[in-house]
This record gives structure tokens, sequence and C-alpha cells, in this order.
């Protein structure tokens, strides 16, 4: 089938080729007889004017030819030769290895023969591509495989069986270079010349491994790396220039991490490496690029990239500040470049790096520590501030994960104590951040972009709005501990703001806090508030905290209550579920009510605030006094599973009458109780009745 598509592609082409000819000896023919004659006087003719011949058939038609567009299956029959060719390759290595291992042949014999093998390739495929007896695919994989073959040979002839001289195989694999670079420029493929650039890179390490000068080595990395940019640049091959520039930097990086001295040079070629990158990646972005946000964030990445590496190689120097400052002029450099030629990537992503090089520059001074704190979690937020105002999604995935790093670091190092220092300072910062970002998310947006709209089905911003929540709830906890009595690491005041937190997310529109803040919230809230009523340990502590936590939350219930109960705004917003489940809801919360007043009731007793029998007493009123609330409320507005909560508790209030409080109450309470009790039970009945 792949035999038969390479030849219709073929004869297509020869076609077109034909077409073309005629065409060009058409408008040539046109052109001589529309030529005036000199010399030559015409007489005027008047008649009726003379229609214009219509264009002939065969060039129009040529003029309205497309460029074909590729399917999905032609793109992989094009792949398909590359593929084969590395497999190919492999089965050879293996080959000649399995044979080795035999003792058929000798190592020698073993280079030599993949030598052959390579210049075989090679000669083969020149005389596929003169005599056009098969596709370019095939050709460039030819190719292909007679590099990846020469230099695998040369490196194991060299470092694993040292047959090769050491300078013998330098030259050969310069020569080899020089091959690879060659055929990138004229087959103008670029899954090629990423290959090769990646290969060829593995040739320093064949010249640390001969001891040469780190200065030689690194510029013959330098070198290189300018050699590729006139096929990247003319063939305009952005993946081949970010591949390049990346493993050039790997490889000086590695280099400075094996050798103790010359981290200056080092450090300078890492430098060159990222001038001749911003170089190709300015003249092959300029104007309206296709996918500009992923080209800004992996100019972004890269870029941060190099400025972690720099660090690392200077760290020891005594004047890394210069080494830095050369940088920050890069990245001042490539600002100035993309807003003289309106490259508002290229401006932003610069702008962005120059401030955490001038930032990273402060660091290296010597400040003091309380500085580097503040300064290391603001360039994290200035970098995930810029990704979204790039919208580019590999810059903004990268940025959230360092800035959450820095978030997650700077809870766990500062404390609030002393109140006005740096280190509270430091504490609070991170979530004025996350609120800030937060906020810039919810702006509307005309488009989304498609990395956009994965976030918002998977809730992202809504997410962060919980982190944002979760942050200041952990902030509170902190102040709790550090100024007041927090016992056995309940802290009361984080309680509180959970509780306000709560009752405010009702209130918001959804559309200022996102779809997931409040039920999160409202987890936690029943949470606390069953720990704070079934717990003994939580009565222990500060006296009034604990009081007027368990009032802040039974005052939150009533709200939420009452404002369900008459339709308020917390039953508009969420219409849909209180139309369904209001009778739910209000037998559920009447029922939390009552036992959050049963443990305010246990706290004021266990403060010595309140007599226990007294405690007793109250806590039958207590039931008796919900139980009547929801049958009066189940009258008034049907509520079925209200008014069968409402008999429950009833049920279990004249139980505990009968059988526990006639034997813990002396007589005047017993009476007072009793009176009450029959008297909201005679009139509870009448109604009861009415209705």
């Amino acid at each position: 089938m792949s035999t038969e598509m390479e030849q219709r592609i073929a004869k297509l082409e020869q076609e077109v080729v034909d077409l073309r000819q005629e065409v060009d000896a058409l408008k040539r023919h046109k052109q001589k007889e529309q030529s005036p004659k000199s010399f030559v006087s015409k007489p005027i003719i008047i008649g009726p004017p003379v229609e214009p011949k219509p264009k002939p058939v065969l060039e129009s038609a040529i003029e309205n030819v497309e460029e074909p567009k590729h399917t999905l299956e032609e793109r992989i029959m094009w792949a398909l030769p590359k593929v084969f060719m590395v497999i190919l390759v492999l089965g050879v290595l293996w080959g000649l290895k399995l044979v080795s291992d035999y003792g058929y042949l000798s190592n020698g014999v073993k280079i030599i023969l993949a030598y052959v093998l390579s210049v075989a390739l090679t000669v083969t495929a020149y005389k596929v591509e003169i005599k056009k007896i098969g596709s370019q695919a095939i050709t460039i994989s030819l190719y292909g495989g007679a590099f990846i073959i020469g230099i695998l040979t040369t490196a194991a002839g060299a470092i694993l069986y040292e047959i090769l001289g050491l300078y013998v195989a330098l030259m050969i694999a310069l020569l080899y270079i020089g091959y690879g670079i060659a055929i990138s420029y004229f087959k103008k493929n670029e899954v090629l010349t990423t290959f090769v650039a990646f290969t060829s890179l593995l040739l320093p390490y064949l010249l640390e491994y001969m001891d040469f000068s780190p200065v030689i080595i690194l510029g013959f990395i330098v070198v290189l790396f300018g050699a590729l940019q006139p096929v990247i640049i003319l063939h305009q091959q952005k993946i081949a220039l970010y591949v390049a520039t990346f493993f050039s930097v790997i490889s000086i990086s590695i280099l400075s991490s094996v050798n103790s001295d010359n981290k200056t040079v080092f450090a300078l070629s890492l430098l060159g490496i990222l001038v001749m990158f911003f170089m190709s990646w300015c003249r092959m972005n300029i104007g309206e690029p296709k996918w500009k946000q992923l080209h800004a964030g992996l100019l972004f990445t890269l870029s941060s990239f190099s400025l972690l590496l720099l660090n690392l190689m200077v760290s020891n120097l005594e004047y890394s500040e210069l080494l830095l400052l050369i940088m920050l002029g890069l990245f001042v450099g490539l600002a100035f470049y993309g807003h003289r030629h309106k490259m508002q990537e290229a401006f932003d992503v610069a702008g962005t790096l120059a401030i955490v090089t001038l930032l990273n520059i402060l660091i290296v001074m010597n400040l003091p520590s309380d500085v580097e704190r503040l300064l290391l979690p603001f360039s994290a937020f200035v970098g995930v501030m810029i990704a979204m105002r790039l919208r580019a999604s590999v810059m903004k995935a990268i940025n959230s994960f360092i800035f959450m790093i820095t978030v997650i670091l700077s809870y766990v190092i500062h404390e609030p104590t002393p109140f006005l220092s740096i280190d509270h300072v430091s504490l609070v910062l991170p979530l004025v951040y996350l609120v800030v970002i937060y906020l810039y998310l919810k702006r509307p947006k005309e488009e989304l972009t498609s990395f956009e709209t994965v976030m918002k089905e998977l809730y992202v911003v809504d997410v962060l709005a919980v982190i944002t929540s979760v942050y200041f709830l952990s902030y509170i906890a902190k102040i709790d501990t550090a100024y007041f009595a927090s016992v056995n690491g309940i802290p009361h005041l984080m309680y509180i703001a959970l509780a306000v937190l709560f009752a405010a997310s009702l209130i918001v529109p959804e559309k200022y806090i996102g779809r997931v803040l409040s039920p999160v919230l409202g987890g936690l809230f029943l949470l606390t508030m069953l720990l704070l009523t079934l717990m003994p340990y939580n009565m222990e502590g500060i006296e009034w905290l604990n009081i007027v936590t368990r009032v802040v939350y039974i005052a939150v219930i009533v709200a939420i209550l009452v404002d369900v109960y008459v339709n308020g705004t917390i039953a508009q917003k969420y219409k849909k579920l209180t139309e369904k489940y209001t009778d739910h809801v209000l037998s559920t919360g009447i029922v939390l009510v009552m036992i959050t007043v049963w443990g305010l009731l246990y706290q004021l007793t266990y403060n010595q605030l309140l007599d226990g029998t007294l405690r007793i007493a109250l806590t039958t009123i207590t039931l008796f006094m919900t139980a009547s609330i929801s049958l009066w409320l189940s009258i008034i507005r049907s509520f079925r599973i209200l008014r069968l909560t409402g008999f429950a508790i009833l049920a279990f209030a004249i139980v505990k009458l009968v059988f526990i409080d006639l034997s813990s109450l002396d007589l005047f309470v017993r009476a007072v109780l009793f009176m009450t009790i029959g008297g909201l039970g005679l009139f509870l009945s009448n109604r009861l009745l009415k209705k």
C-alpha cells in the first residue's frame, strides 16, 4: 500500500512540473504576441470593441492550485521510513555485537564494516535521489541513517573498543558533523536537523574523555550551535532550535559540574548560546506566527532554566554579580527588541525574566535573609502574572507549580511572631498574591484558548478560591497558636473565621467565588461543629473564646435556617436545591441547632458559669422548644419531614423528662420544669388540633 502511495505522489509531482512548464511556455508566447512592432504604425480601426480572449483554462487552473494539505495517513507514511531506519540501525548494531560475542569478527572488522555501511547508505541515498526512484522521505532517512551509524561507530571505536586513536576519532567525528549539517541545510528536513544537533552534542563528552581543555570543548559547543543557526533560520525549524538550545545548555552544565575550574568560561559560553538563541527566536517569530503562546512559553522556560543553571555555575565565584548583570542585559535587550518590533510576547517574557534576574542579583549581593524571603515568593508571583498576561500554557503550568512550592515553604518557615516583623509580612504576602491571581483569572475574556477551556472544565479557578481560603484559615490558625491559648491543637479562632467565611460564601454570588468554595467550606463547617459538640477536650482553654465560638456557630446555623424558610438571599442563590430539599434542610438544621445549644450548656457548666441541675433542666427545655418550633413550622408550611422530626424530638424529650430528670432534679426545679413544659405542651397541642 505504501509503495502505491509513493508512486502516485511521485507521478502527481511530475504532472505538476509538466503543467508549470506548459504555463511558462504559454506566458512567453503571449508576451511575444503582445510586444509592439518597432517603427510600424498601425491603422486606427473604428468598430465594435473586441472582446478579450478568455484566459486559458490550463493557466487559470494552475493559478488556482493550492498547496495540498497532508492528511494524517500521509504524515504517517512520511514518518515510517525514519522509524524503520532507526530500527535498521539498531538491528545492525545488535547484529555486530552478536557476531562479536560468538568470535566471528574482531572489533576492528566490526568498526570497518560499520563505516562501510555508513558510506553505502550515503551513496545509495545519492543514487536514489538522482534517479528519482524513491520518495524524499526514503532519501532523507538514508542520509540520516548514514550519519547515525558514523557517529556511533566513531564513539564506539574510540571509547568502547579503543581501536581508533583519539585524535583520529575526533577528526572523523568532525567530518561526520560537517556532513550532518550539510545534509540538514540541503534537505530542509527539521527532524534531520534536530537529530543532527542532538547527536553532534555527544562529541563534547568524547573531548572530555580525551582530557581536552574546557575552553576547546566549550568553543566546539558554541561553534556547533552557531553553525546550525543558518539552517534553522533559513528553513524556519523552530523545534530544532529549541532542541539544540536545550541540549547545548545541558552539555555546558554537565561539563561544568565535572570541572571545578574555569567556571567563568562555562558561564560565558552559556551566555553566548543564549545570545544566538534569542537572535534566532526573534528572526523566526516576527509578525503573527502560529502558536505564539506556546513559543512564548518555551522561550520563558528555556531562559529561566538557563538562569537557574547560571546561578549554579557562578554560586562560588567572587564576582558572580557581573555575570548575572550580563544576563540581565540580554533580557533587557530582548525586551527592547520585542517592544521595537511589536513582539508583545517577547517583551513580556524578557521583562519578567529581567525582573527575576534583578531580584536574583539582589539575593546574591548578600542581603539580609529576611529580604531574600520576601523576594523569592514575589519573583514566583511575577512569573505567574506574566504567564497569565501572555496566556502561555507551558509557562502557566511551570510558574504555577513553582509559585505553589514557594507558598507552602513560606507558610512552613515563617511565624507571625513578633506581630510587626518581616517574618509576619512574609507569611501574609502569599495570601495577597493568591487573591490577586484569583481576581485576575476571574476577569471576563472574549475568547478562551484550548488550555483555558480545559482548565475551566476541571474547575481550576474554582479550586484556586478554595486554596486561597484554606491558606487564610491556616494563617488564622497560626495567629491563634501564637497569641491565644489553643488547646490540644484545636484553634477556636480559626473555627470562628471558618463560620464567618462559610456564611459569607453563601451570600456572595457564585460568579465571584466559583462553584466549589461553598460546598467545601460547608463540609468543613459541619465537621468543626461536630468536633466542638462531641469532643469533651474542646471545652478546655480560654472560657470566653470557647463560648463565643459556640454562639457564632449557633447564630450562623439559625441565620441559614431563617433565610431558607423565608426564601431569602441564600434560598434564591440555590433555588433549584431549596425548592426540592427545603424540608430536609430545615429538619437537619434544627437538629444541629439543638445539638450546638447542648454543647453551649455543657461548656457553661464546665466553666462553672451554670449549675449542673440547671443545665439538666435547660437541656430538657431545649428539647421541648426544638420540638415545638419544628411542629409549629411544619404546620405553617406543611413540611412532612420536619413534622416527623418534631414528633421524634418530642418523644425523646418526654422519655428524658420522666426517666432521667425526675431522679436528677430537686423538688423546686422539678416543679418549675414540669409547669413550663406542661404549659408549652398544652399550647402546642391546641395549635395542632386547630390545624
